[in-house]
């Protein structure tokens, strides 16, 4: 229990060790969550999470992979980006081993400047995550993870790169088998603009005639990378250990905070029903306590946005819902492959929806 103990306060102590640094982080690709699964309860995932997704989620959740897994997962973005999501973890007799990758492709832009307003060619961006992960049990209830990776942000000649970390834990409780779960994400480096992008020719002698242009650097500064902070609890009240008995089906509820050090923290709740160990049916809501600018308007065209504009001095809740379900053929014993089929479709408020599609292999 001490260990417990501690290591709870280690990763609250590196939660803390970053300033915040509001509307202003770099890599904000690492936001956007991966996995069908979790993206269907609205992100309430870091407390339930077991497979090879929780080297985004918790990585102290590899630590209960029995088996080698793969999960996958490509799907469109907002303004026709696309973000791809592999994971890979081998259990071993010490613990599970981990490989994660994240890639975003923003695709192709037309390039702007001040002499060429209306476009002359084009450029392209895109970033990447790459992460080595670790799990072990230290116990049959208490589980520990942590992941080092490499983040890399590029747009035309220039890129920004950094290192960071991820940390979690995972505890079984005795009461009802109910689920704690703590994780500090992108505890790293700051990153800083570099690139041919960052030349530019200057008169550095304006009055002066017939002296030439000379080369100088733009210089840019350095950003923090999106730090972030969950604790979940996870409970599975029907189902065969569950206050309510039952052996066909099982519902799992989970509870999440989420504080993501660049932004107001807030809440999320997800249910996950399961019927007959094949199919998943699951739900999920976020509670966001927003404050609005005077500059939006009765123009908008968003219910939740525009309830929260009604408020009293701007401020509410916008609550985004998300819903999907998905399909397990491990108990069908006629499908040779044990595949994880799961789809899910989450409101972003006035940026539309969003649909994923996750495949997952165990071997």
């Amino acid at each position: 229990m001490k260990k417990i103990f501690l290591i709870s306060i280690l990763l609250v102590e590196m939660a803390s060790a970053q300033f915040d640094n509001v509307g202003t982080s770099a890599a904000n690709f690492l936001k956007i969550g991966v996995g069908s699964r979790a993206a269907g309860m609205g992100g309430a995932y870091s407390a339930q999470v077991a497979d090879a997704s929780a080297l985004y989620w918790n990585p102290s959740g590899i630590a209960h992979i029995t088996s080698p897994q793969v999960i996958f997962s490509s799907f469109n973005w907002v303004a026709k980006m696309k973000h791809s999501f592999l994971a890979a973890a081998i259990p071993t007799g010490r613990g599970t081993f981990g490989l994660s990758l994240i890639y975003f492709d923003m695709g192709e832009m037309t390039k702007t400047t001040e002499l060429s307003p209306g476009g002359e060619g084009t450029f392209t961006a895109s970033d990447f995550a790459i992460g080595l992960g670790y799990g072990t049990k230290i116990s049959d209830r208490f589980a520990v993870g942590m992941q080092a990776k490499l983040i890399r942000e590029t747009i035309s000649f220039s890129s920004a790169t950094a290192f960071a970390i991820d940390a979690g834990t995972q505890y079984v409780t005795r009461f009802y088998g109910l689920r704690i779960g703590m994780a500090v994400t992108n505890f790293g480096t700051k990153m800083r603009l570099y690139g041919t992008d960052n030349k530019v020719d200057v008169d550095a002698y304006e009055d002066l005639g017939a002296n030439p242009d000379v080369i100088a650097h733009l210089n840019t500064d350095d950003w923090s990378i999106p730090m972030a902070f969950r604790f979940g609890l996870s409970m599975t009240p029907i189902g065969k250990n569950g206050f309510i008995k039952q052996d066909m089906a099982e519902v799992t509820v989970n509870w999440e905070y989420f504080d993501p050090r660049d932004y107001n923290p807030y809440y999320i709740l997800g249910v996950e029903a399961k019927v007959l160990d094949v199919l998943y049916i699951r739900s999920g809501m976020q509670f966001k306590f927003m404050q609005f600018s005077d500059d939006l308007t009765d123009e908008t065209d968003n219910s939740d946005f525009q309830d929260a504009l009604d408020s009293e001095d701007g401020f509410g809740y916008v609550q985004n819902m998300a819903f999907g379900f998905g399909i397990d053929t491990e108990k069908i014993s006629f499908v040779p492959v044990k595949l994880r089929i799961d789809y899910s479709s989450s409101n972003l408020g006035i940026l539309g929806m969003v649909n994923r599609v996750t495949l997952a292999i165990s071997f």
